[in-house]
């Protein structure tokens, strides 16, 4: 270590305060010096002819300096401190310095530093007076505590801005607990803005006393058990409760050994859903008097056409030679008409009948749904001579469903009812017997076509049924259309119906959580794709 003076200051430096002490003493001194993690520079005071202190020599650094300062100490001792560290005086450091040499007193500090020659960080001082005019510095470079403290507190303003600007009253609460470590009591660690404008003039005793010295006997008995429950299982608990005329959710989960409490105002939301409420009640009203009234007027509306079909019955039987040709043709188009009416009547009324009842939704089998269905189909079937095959090629069973069987079974025999009413014909002017196919298969929801994708979820996966047919088909342009109630496609010159049908099958899947899709071509037939959930 080199302890020699400035050469032309040898006047103005005291006597080593080393020189003094025994060899051993000195050994001991200078191994402890050097070895030290903590930089230690010793400085002499230089005065002016006033006798103030105007600067220090640095007479002694140990080699724990370099780290601190990026400065080996034989760059450092023999230098003037505001020379080598100008940046002292504007630090205060330097005064600091003084102030120990004037006063004798001891001084710490941690304090930010930068000069012209580079150097910037953050040091923890602390200064010592050693004799009269010379200081030993102790200190070490907190840089990077102090940034990682700076970045914990920004950090900790930030999440603070964050909590403060949240639309929910959020506030820690830690648990206190006794000697034998069960919960006593819970102390507010933690409050955002609007914690505290919910709590109001309680903000400031909730914020310093404990739950028991400012809650209600009704919130200690209530309250207080949820929030141990919460500590002690970690499972959170969710309440409504209103104070004022305002309602608020209350989510409570744990936090450490404490909970932390989330309020949200859902006045709003409440009162929206007690309006859906009594709009939903009011519908289901409306929905039960239009299918009464339904019911009712399609029995009143049969009644007459049934009169009027059984007068034209009278009238052809009892007066057939007092009509003409003309007469006879009148009335057969009048039953004709009568007739239109009645199934028109019937079919508005099962298409009234559809509700979404989930209470009915269970699973059963599609291959008994069908073989039922063809029992009802079974006169058309022989007429048509048609061939229905359930599945493909690789003999793949039908599925089994969940929905309304009832609905159900009329989706699939209004579209098996209608393969068998579309058929072609060939050129001698007969029936082509119509084949039709009845298959089905697992599709991803992300695996949907585009065309149903949009009204179905991506997260879930569906039956995919085709009911495919080789009849006259439509032109693919009025792919939507034909599902619409009344539409037809063709004149009831050439087909029976009342443009019903379809309809029904649409509205039976939109409430089965389903979507339908129609695919065909003018001449080539017409393949019905229902996706519904699994």
């Amino acid at each position: 270590m080199n302890l020699s003076p400035v050469p032309g200051l040898d006047d103005q430096l005291p006597v080593d305060p080393l020189a003094e002490r025994s060899p051993e003493a000195i050994r001991l001194a200078l191994s402890a010096f050097d070895a030290s993690l903590n930089s230690i520079i010793s400085m002499t005071a230089i005065r002016d002819a006033d006798g103030k202190v105007v600067d220090f020599l640095m007479r002694s650094a140990n080699p724990a300096v370099e780290e601190s300062l990026s400065m080996t100490p034989d760059k450092i001792i023999g230098t003037r401190l505001l020379d080598t560290f100008p940046g002292n005086i504007e630090s205060g450091l330097f005064d600091l310095y003084v102030s120990v040499i004037n006063t004798g007193q001891p001084e710490k500090t941690t304090q930010y530093y930068n000069d012209v020659h580079g150097l910037e960080a953050w040091f923890a001082v602390s200064a010592v007076r050693q004799g009269n005019d010379t200081v030993v510095v102790t200190f070490m470079n907190v840089t990077d505590s102090k940034q990682a403290e700076r970045l914990v507190k920004k950090q900790a303003e930030l999440f603070q801005t964050v909590l403060d600007n949240a639309q929910a009253a959020i506030s820690l609460h830690a648990a206190i607990r006794n000697t034998t470590n069960q919960i006593v009591d819970f102390r507010t660690v933690m409050a955002n803005r609007q914690s505290k404008a919910m709590w109001e003039e309680f903000a400031e005793p909730i914020m310093t006393k404990t739950f028991f010295e400012v809650s209600t006997p009704v919130q200690q008995e209530e309250d207080f058990p949820k929030y141990v429950r919460v500590v002690e299982t970690g499972e959170p608990d969710f309440a409504e409760f209103s104070i004022g005329d305002q309602w608020w959710l209350r989510i409570t989960a744990k936090s450490g050994d404490g909970v932390v409490i989330s309020n949200m105002n859902i006045t709003e939301n409440r009162s929206y859903r007690q309006q859906l409420e009594a709009t939903n009640m009011e519908l289901k009203r409306s929905n039960e008097s239009l299918q009464s009234f339904a019911y009712i007027a399609s029995h009143d509306l049969q009644e007459p056409l049934r009169k009027i079909q059984a007068f034209g019955d009278l009238l052809k039987e009892q007066y057939a030679p007092v009509l003409d040709t003309d007469g006879c043709h009148m009335i057969d188009r009048m039953q004709s008409a009568a007739e239109r009416m009645s199934a028109l009547i019937r079919d508005l009324l099962d298409y009234s009948r559809i509700a979404a009842q989930r209470d009915m939704f269970h699973p059963f089998s599609l291959s008994k749904l069908l073989d039922d269905i063809l029992e009802d189909l079974w006169h058309p079937i022989q007429q048509t001579k048609a061939r229905i095959d359930f599945g493909k090629d690789d003999d793949q069973p039908l599925p089994e469903l969940v929905g309304d069987r009832f609905q159900l079974r009329q989706l699939f025999q209004n579209l098996l009812s209608n393969a068998l009413k579309f058929y072609r014909t060939g050129a001698d002017g007969l029936p082509i017997p119509p084949i039709i196919n009845v298959c089905a298969s697992e599709v991803r929801g992300a695996d949907l076509p585009v065309e149903v994708r949009q009204n179905l979820s991506v997260n879930r996966s569906y039956w995919a049924i085709c009911v495919a047919d080789n009849g006259i088909g439509f032109d693919q342009k009025h792919a939507d259309l034909v599902f619409q109630i009344f539409q037809r496609l063709h004149g009831r010159q050439q087909f029976e119906g009342t443009g019903i049908g379809l309809a029904v099958v649409k509205k039976v899947v939109e409430l089965h959580d389903g979507a339908i899709q129609a695919q065909s071509e003018a001449g080539k037939g017409a393949v019905f794709t229902v996706y519904l959930p699994m």
